[in-house]
């Protein structure tokens, strides 16, 4: 079997931009392509997965595994003609970001990692960090970071009141 791509998302734009470049990628690279959620540790991020239209308390990865099928459907709706969004193969792991992204795409074996970037600047990149920052730092295979197109960006900054 030929080595895959691995796609890391977090169901943001960005990360929609990264899996549509993936499909791409591992279309020319013929290779088959594993998208991956990293369900964050509560420890790390309480509440992270909060909805706000459903007022019952449910384990974290059944909401994560709800909002990956939701994010797949939406997305295999909007590019039907793209193949590798109905082939790929999921995972969802508990843990922190950047080391499970890491040790998913060694154990896979993968030869590409792609993550999606916000571009955080400033005291928000100081607070927050970045995922794919780090990624970037650690992993031992090649990262490509995927910045959703500038007009998109500015479009969701707009309707998002110019917040980051």
């Amino acid at each position: 079997m030929t080595a895959p791509v691995l796609c890391a998302v977090d169901f943001s734009p960005d990360a929609e931009a990264a899996l549509l470049w993936s499909c791409a990628q591992a279309e020319l690279a013929q290779a088959p392509l594993l998208l991956l959620h990293v369900i964050h540790d509560p420890a790390a991020s309480p509440g992270f997965y909060q909805r706000p239209d459903d007022g019952w308390l449910r384990p974290l990865a059944d909401v994560a595994e709800q909002m990956l099928g939701e994010f797949l459907d939406r997305l295999r709706q909007e590019h039907p003609d793209q193949g590798r969004l109905k082939t790929l193969e999921t995972r969802l792991v508990p843990g922190l970001p950047a080391g499970r992204i890491v040790e998913v795409a060694s154990e896979a074996g993968a030869v590409l990692v792609v993550v999606g970037s916000r571009g955080r600047t400033g005291l928000p990149h100081i607070l927050l960090g970045s995922v794919a920052e780090r990624v970037v730092q650690i992993a031992p295979m090649p990262v490509v970071v995927v910045k959703r197109a500038a007009t998109v960006a500015a479009d969701a900054d707009q309707a998002d009141g110019g917040r980051k």
